[in-house]
């Protein structure tokens, strides 16, 4: 009987070794399609997928509804990417001049 238990232990430590294992794997999500019309909802921020299969390339818009998976080449979007990138150099830029010099005598 010693033998029979000492296997069923290590089957059971096998099996919580395999279940925490398990539980520390992260599944992301990817774009595997994407919409070549109009976003409705307000766009907030982007992010661009690569491709990696079955993951496709894309523009990954967040929106107040969630995220938008857009087709890369299409016009406005890369019309839309640029819109972002410019409103947020522009926040960076101001956030640095608040955070930065406070007390500067400009030279003209």
């Amino acid at each position: 009987m010693q033998v029979n238990t000492a296997r069923l232990a290590c089957v059971a430590l096998f099996i919580g070794y395999l279940a925490l294992a398990a539980a520390g794997i992260k599944m992301t999500s990817c774009c595997t399609r994407s919409t070549l019309g109009p976003i409705s909802a307000p766009i907030i921020g982007y992010r661009i997928q690569r491709k990696n299969l079955p993951c496709i390339r894309a523009i990954v818009f967040e929106t107040t509804e969630g995220e938008v998976c857009s087709h890369w080449k299409q016009d406005w979007i890369i019309k839309k990417v640029m819109e972002l990138e410019e409103a947020r150099k522009a926040r960076v830029n101001t956030t640095s001049y608040h955070h930065g010099e406070t007390n500067t005598t400009a030279l003209y």
